[in-house]
């Protein structure tokens, strides 16, 4: 989960990314985009959760996250930044799951943190950023969007737009516009579409027990329960298969896509057997690194910005320049 300062940040967000507040950030902040830099991030495995997991278990995900991070900062970006200074950390999750088998979960972060010149003339690094990379280890729930119903069978989300690759591994975006790089052992993908037939019964399912608890006055939920059985009834059999694209609100109807339709999101939800189960708890299996920004950045021309920042363009280059072969080298192999 990412956890941030909200009001810093909230602040620092909307006074660098405003075209009226351009003129201020620029006077508030002298950025020093040549500045070295620097990179250090912690490694540890000494939270709550571990204690569920063998002392060797626990030990060899620790060697893990030392090796993802010693990989990471070997990366020329990384290694050698200018104008930025990366602070960062890697851990396991504290939501631990319940079964014995799953792949250890964990995730961290590589800030950001610009420099500028400080009133005495002394170069400062800014306290808060939101340009960072988030990774996400052995956990396909961590990075995507969650969709707002939680009455289906496993956690559902918006599926980010497929956008192309890096050094072959598959690159996303989401609504938001992070960027998402995912590496994977196996063939086993790491999620699958929710089908049209599935998103209708789980809505269903919803409606049916709303119309347990509602009142003698209700009108409406019945229509609604009415309206999603007739739907499942019409459903071709071509039909129940086919992804689900939720669309907007409609108060009796499925909220999904016609058939056919590019309109509203694609759902996929997480894959059970995404993993080897026949491989230690402390393997990594699944990779996905977000890079998120605060915007401030052309995409269509990297670079400073306008006000000389160059945090966002900072994370760009860690993406675009990055040898990702041998960062994947993390992914356990037999």
């Amino acid at each position: 989960m990412r956890v941030r300062t909200g009001i810093t940040i909230a602040w620092l967000a909307l006074a660098l990314s405003s075209p009226l507040a351009q003129p201020l950030a620029a006077a508030e902040f002298e950025f020093l985009p040549d500045h070295p830099g620097g990179f250090s991030a912690t490694a540890t495995a000494s939270n709550v959760p571990v204690r569920k997991l063998s002392k060797a278990d626990a030990a060899a995900f620790k060697k893990k996250l030392e090796q993802l991070r010693n990989l990471l900062a070997k990366q020329p970006v990384l290694q050698a930044p200018k104008g930025v200074e990366i602070i960062g950390y890697f851990r396991p999750l504290d939501e631990f799951p319940s079964a014995q088998n799953l792949p250890v979960p964990g995730f961290g972060y590589l800030r950001f943190h610009f420099y500028h010149r400080a009133k005495n003339g002394k170069a400062v690094r800014i306290c808060c950023t939101t340009d960072e990379i988030h990774a996400s280890i052995n956990d396909p729930d961590q990075s995507f969007e969650v969709y707002g119903s939680r009455d289906f069978a496993t956690k559902t989300f918006y599926e980010p737009d497929l956008v192309g690759q890096v050094d072959g591994f598959p690159l996303y975006r989401t609504a938001g516009g992070d960027e998402l790089l995912v590496f994977s052992r196996g063939t086993a993908r790491p999620w699958l579409p929710v089908t049209r037939e599935e998103y209708v019964r789980a809505w269903l399912t919803f409606w049916q027990k709303q119309l347990q608890e509602s009142v003698p006055q209700d009108t409406i939920t019945p229509e609604i329960v009415r309206h999603h059985q007739q739907a499942l009834a019409q459903m071709k059999p071509e039909e129940r298969s086919m992804q689900a694209r939720s669309l907007t609100w409609d108060v009796y109807e499925p909220t999904l896509a016609p058939v056919g339709s590019a309109e509203g999101r694609p759902l996929v939800r997480v894959n059970p057997d995404w993993f080897d189960p026949s491989l230690p708890r402390s393997a990594v299996q699944l990779l996905i690194l977000r890079f998120s920004t605060t915007g401030l950045m052309d995409p269509i021309q990297p670079g400073p910005s306008k006000t000389g920042s160059v945090s966002a363009y900072r994370v760009w280059q860690a993406l675009h320049s990055s040898n990702w072969r041998e960062v994947s080298t993390v992914l356990t192999t037999r």
